[in-house]
């Protein structure tokens, strides 16, 4: 089985004074608990890869590149599961049977909750900087990746 770490985009990134310029998705994005996940949870949980989930871009591999942008999940239900569903599209696409991997999720609520159900997961929510705990995954889930 795989383990596949999805991080949670974060609000502060680099190239706002650029917009033009091009960064990797795992360099671009500067939040404490983005960078903390990146840096130690996929490491901890030994992880073969990670993904980043972003509110424009939906499921992004971490070299792909992009340019700044400033856009967040709304609190709108039927928003946030259309967003879920093109995640769950483009994570079948690259990883093929989703019974087969295991994802750590590190990302806040309006992330996680509309995917966690289809998922084989455990989740490291968090709300806010530095709010992260590797040692207590706030829920898990084993759904066969359906």
């Amino acid at each position: 089985m795989k383990n596949i770490a999805l991080i949670g985009c974060s609000s502060r990134k680099w190239g706002k004074d650029t917009p033009d310029k091009r960064f990797k998705a795992k360099d671009i994005y500067r939040g404490n608990s983005f960078k903390k996940a990146r840096d130690l949870g996929v490491g901890i949980y030994n992880c073969d890869d990670f993904c980043i989930l972003s509110a424009k871009h939906h499921l992004l591999d971490k070299d792909q590149e992009i340019v700044y942008y400033d856009k967040r999940l709304k609190k709108n239900k039927a928003e946030n599961e259309a967003w879920a569903s093109k995640v769950l599209e483009q994570l079948a696409d690259r990883f093929g049977n989703l019974a087969k991997v295991k994802f750590f999720i590190f990302a806040g609520e309006d992330y996680y909750k509309n995917l966690v159900k289809h998922l084989n997961c455990v989740v490291f929510g968090y709300k806010g900087c530095n709010n992260i705990d590797f040692s207590k995954p706030k829920m898990e889930y084993n759904n066969g990746g359906k």
